[in-house]
């Protein structure tokens, strides 16, 4: 009798749980000696059913909730009440570099202050006054920040160039960002630098909610070094023979932002087969031993049962 852990994700919107659940049920139906095991691990609601179980941190995805606005005041209301806050998302479509975020978390409402500046510096007090209580952080999915050539402000998420970039605007939140950055500790009697919060890896992540929760002192963390940390990854990858990862597309490119590599590398250091299932894969036989892929099956059609069924007849007979 073997154990089997099928973990991942099926797109960032989309609960994993349903896909994981027929997968499952497809391998058992074709190898019903063996125990299976689901862990949702990724980025959204995947994110958000792996931390389900952890009732004192309160995770709030933009997979869930897309007003940034709303989501800054619950992540005020969830410090106020004791909660750890994490703010989980990637590259969105619609960024604003954070502001609507800081509006949230500090309760102070723009149309109050008729300057923007002035209204930023009474923000990020009354905010810093709030996060005080205890630990907070940002969980990225994408590692671009949010200024540069590269970043989320410059770039949509397909990666082609945004044509609603206030340039202007752009310089003067970097600058404010840059006046509240906390500095860096000095080494080997060198002086104090000031790290660019929004030049940080994840800072654009969230809509740039991410680089106000650097600036306040909050801490950034990958969706996967989260997950790895608080479901114990390790420990249940040591409890089977073979796991099976749901990454949607399988290809260099979108895997080097995505939580697969994660899981590949824990299975690497217990020496276990991984099996990866999406719904295309462009990956060739290096590439896959690159990515510690040790086998792929896709289905454009999403049959997920099917697809479990597969995996068994291979690896479990």
């Amino acid at each position: 009798m073997g154990q089997v852990l099928i973990s991942g994700h099926w797109g960032g919107d989309i609960n994993p749980l349903p896909a994981l659940d027929l997968v499952a049920r497809g391998f058992q139906s074709f190898a019903p000696t063996w125990q299976a095991h689901r862990a949702p691990f990724g980025p959204g609601r995947a994110f958000v059913e792996a931390m389900r179980s952890h009732a004192e941190i309160a995770v709030l995805s933009t997979a869930e909730e897309a007003d940034l606005k709303v989501l800054g005041a619950r992540y005020r209301a969830a410090i106020l009440a004791g909660k750890t806050p994490v703010v989980e998302g990637g590259h969105l479509a619609h960024t604003d570099g954070g502001v609507a975020f800081l509006e949230g978390l500090s309760g102070l409402r723009r149309a109050d202050y008729s300057d923007f500046d002035h209204w930023f510096f009474a923000a990020i007090e009354r905010s810093r006054v709030l996060c005080r209580r205890g630990d907070f952080y940002a969980a990225f999915s994408s590692a671009r920040p949010l200024f540069g050539p590269s970043s989320t402000l410059a770039l949509n998420p397909d990666l082609t160039p945004r044509n609603d970039t206030d340039a202007d605007f752009n310089r003067q939140w970097m600058s404010l960002l840059h006046q509240v950055a906390q500095p860096r500790l000095p080494l080997h009697g060198q002086p104090a630098s000031v790290v660019e919060p929004g030049r940080i890896a994840g800072s654009g992540a969230s809509g740039g909610a991410a680089a106000v929760i650097s600036v306040l002192g909050g801490r950034l963390i990958s969706d996967g070094d989260f997950l790895t940390y608080h479901t114990n990854l390790q420990s249940r990858f040591a409890e089977v023979d073979l796991v099976i990862v749901l990454e949607p597309e399988l290809h260099s490119p979108v895997l080097a932002e995505s939580t697969l590599p994660t899981l590949t590398e824990a299975a690497a250091r217990l020496a276990l087969p991984v099996l990866a299932i999406g719904r295309i894969s462009s990956l060739s036989a290096h590439e896959r031993a690159e990515w510690g892929i040790h086998g792929v099956l896709t289905d454009e059609n999403e049959d997920y049962e099917t697809l479990g069924q597969r995996a068994a007849r291979t690896w479990a007979s």
